[in-house]
């Protein structure tokens, strides 16, 4: 961290391309409606889940004398006036929609930026299913809830109180943890909504039960109710050369920084992420870790890392694996370890993939690999449709392709399918 740019940053950005960090699944929406990041290779329904009103800013500051005297409570809940209770509105109510089994949550953490919505694209391939467009993406099987949206304050009253959006002070956990629980339990909620395009708090919106829930953000794991609803919880764990690599080319790129503002912007993060994001990754089922390659970047070690006893669907190997024809030597391998108190296997890539012989390579993993649930040569179909995503030359979109179907296989248990 406390390297210079100069040393960081020419082998960390070109690490950057393999990471599929870099594929954002971002819906082609209505314009002005704000994205979840999700962009798939096909089309959607115009049909899309609408705020409660208009994108305005209520102004109001917390804590503040003014916010104070227009908040109110619930069911012993407090709605703070920052997120923009329309009159009268509860934030947990009956649901219109019935469900055969209680919904499937699923969790998963990571600093911004960190490939959540890549992932989020296999999942919805192992699932079988799409989502529409919209604020929050909602599909006939499957629910996005981004938790920016419970951010107390707006981007303009985290400046007035200096407070990042990491920092717990500036969500509203108490909220979170008993919506998600009203969820789980078959009921709607009255949803807060954080626009990311204006930075404002746009008035809620009415979400119904659905069959799986990913809820992801900054912060799944981090407050105990809401991660007592988790049925699975991923922590997505990127060591700081690749991300601050990855973040740099994002910012200068799209959002036409210079290089020295990023790196401030990054160093100012730190200490909130260290406190209140990175410490989630030892309550996680399952991490997927970003490393360095053993043999330098560009290339780069991915691991599962499987808690024992837990309740993801363990894979382990047969033997330890060096891919045929392999231009980096990719190998294969898995061994025991302590992770942060939790005895854990891992499942480690090393180096890539041969894309003008993947199929055959990947066959060659999918052999090689035991507990993994569905048809045959599911793993090596699920690589090839996304064969063009950032990432799918490493252990990012293979691992990830596995955790999906890992979801999938959850999903089966607990619904009795």
């Amino acid at each position: 961290m406390g390297r210079s740019r100069a040393i960081l940053l020419p082998s960390a950005l070109a690490a950057v391309a393999t990471l599929g960090l870099l594929g954002k699944l971002a819906f082609v929406g209505t314009p002005g409606t704000p994205s979840l990041g999700l962009r798939t290779s096909h089309s959607y329904s115009s049909v899309a889940l609408q705020s409660g009103g208009n994108s305005v800013p209520t102004g109001l500051v917390y804590p503040s004398p003014e916010e104070k005297a227009k908040t109110r409570e619930a069911d012993g809940i407090t709605l703070f006036s920052t997120h923009a209770w329309a009159d009268g509105m509860q934030p947990i109510v009956p649901a219109t929609r019935k469900l055969d089994s209680a919904p499937v949550m699923i969790g998963v953490a990571a600093d911004s930026g960190c490939g959540k919505s890549t992932f989020l694209r296999r999942v919805l391939g192992a699932l079988g299913t799409d989502v529409a467009p919209g604020h929050t993406a909602v599909g006939d099987m499957l629910t996005v809830i981004c938790l920016d949206d419970y951010h107390i304050n707006d981007r303009a009253g985290r400046k007035a109180t200096g407070q990042s959006a990491l920092d717990a002070r500036e969500n509203d956990f108490k909220l979170m943890g008993a919506q998600i629980e009203a969820l789980k339990k078959g009921m709607a909620i009255n949803k807060p909504i954080y626009n990311h395009d204006t930075g404002f708090k746009d008035p809620p919106e009415l979400i119904e039960p659905n069959k799986v829930f990913v809820v992801e953000g900054l912060h799944p794991i981090y407050d105990t109710k809401a991660r007592s609803q988790l049925d699975l919880s991923l922590y997505i764990d990127i060591v700081n050369e690749v991300k601050f690599a990855w973040k740099v080319q994002r910012d200068v790129a799209e959002r036409g920084w210079t290089e020295e503002q990023v790196q401030a912007d990054i160093q100012k993060r730190l200490p909130d992420f260290a406190a209140y994001v990175d410490p989630q990754k030892a309550d996680a089922d399952v991490i997927l870790r970003y490393e360095p390659s053993d043999q330098g970047l560009p290339y780069l070690k991915v691991k599962l890392i499987q808690k024992k006893g837990g309740p993801f669907p363990m894979i382990t190997l047969k033997k330890e694996l060096t891919l045929t024809g392999s231009k980096s030597g990719a190998t294969l391998k898995q061994y025991d370890m302590d992770w942060m108190g939790s005895p854990a296997t891992v499942v480690e890539m090393d180096g890539e993939i041969d894309m003008e012989n993947m199929e055959k390579q990947v066959e060659e993993i999918e052999a090689n690999i035991v507990g993994l649930t569905g048809r045959p040569n599911e793993l090596r179909d699920a690589m090839v449709k996304l064969k063009t995503s950032p990432g799918s030359q490493n252990g990012t979109g293979l691992l990830q392709a596995v955790i999906a179907m890992k979801i999938r296989e959850v999903y089966d248990k607990l619904t009795g399918r």
